[in-house]
């Protein structure tokens, strides 16, 4: 695990860095004591996780946490503050949770356990990523699809769990556009599940879809993905849910109207 702590305070550095060795023994662990020198780091380092000071001199934390973003997208940010009052506003930047200085253990252990983007599951074969924007990564690296909506195929046949859905009702909802061409639909449909199946057949995953007569759908015990567990796990709690949910596609709001409405943190949260 590659981590980086970000604080001006040297002594806050010395003791999250003495709790990490506890916590994470083999972790390689940098330091920066501005938000410069943060992003400059990054940008020739990668990094799963970086513990972020949210007040500092100049920038604050939660400004820095969008700069490192910019650069390392699927960073895993925890801001790290002798305030709790700070911790709503960190909660709505979707970062992937907060920790009271100094450092404890205990705390340091669970932000580590609840990350955003899991660490070990996205470099072991596939994991699926629905909080935020659908991505779809293999050994740590993203899928790339020929087609955008070979992708947004994936993303809704995952966002139905495993049911059924014909040829017609997927293209109602991808193909909306050409809801007057039903030939031209039909045509469209047989490509993108070409290139979807190709896809991930050359990754050595074709086997998480299944073809019935025109009848679609994914095996979902042989995906790893973010809204499944949390719905296994976190029941009405949602673990890692950070407010947004395929958000490049219109027609899973419904799903995430649902996630904010069963008793999500952030079901006040703007969207």
């Amino acid at each position: 695990m590659q981590i980086l702590i970000v604080d001006d305070e040297p002594a806050a550095i010395a003791n999250l860095r003495s709790v990490l060795k506890h916590v994470v023994p083999d972790a390689e662990v940098m330091e920066a004591e501005d938000a410069d020198s943060a992003v400059k780091i990054c940008k020739k380092n990668k990094f799963d996780v970086a513990f972020v000071d949210i007040e500092m001199p100049g920038e604050s934390g939660l400004e820095l946490a969008k700069r490192l973003w910019g650069y390392q997208p699927y960073l895993n940010v925890i801001m790290a503050t002798a305030y709790p009052q700070y911790a709503l506003e960190a909660h709505r930047l979707y970062v992937s949770g907060y920790i009271l200085k100094p450092a404890m253990e205990d705390e340091v252990r669970d932000a580590l356990s609840h990350l955003r983007n899991p660490i070990k599951e996205m470099e072991e074969g596939l994991y699926v990523q629905c909080f935020g924007s659908f991505e779809v990564f293999y050994g740590g690296e993203i899928v790339r699809f020929k087609r955008k909506q070979s992708k947004e195929l994936f993303a809704y046949l995952i966002d139905r769990r495993g049911a059924e859905a014909t040829s017609g009702e997927i293209q109602a909802v991808l193909f909306e556009d050409q809801a007057n061409d039903p030939d031209k639909q039909r045509d469209h449909f047989h490509k993108i599940w070409y290139d979807l199946r190709k896809t991930l057949e050359e990754i050595g995953c074709g086997d998480v879809l299944k073809h019935g007569r025109n009848s679609y759908c994914i095996v979902p015990d042989r995906i790893v993905c973010d809204y499944y567990q949390a719905l296994a796990k976190y029941a009405d709690c949602f673990g890692n849910f950070n407010g947004e949910y395929m958000s490049q596609y219109s027609w899973a709001e419904t799903t995430l109207a649902g996630l904010i409405n069963a008793g999500s943190p952030f079901r006040n949260a703007q969207h």
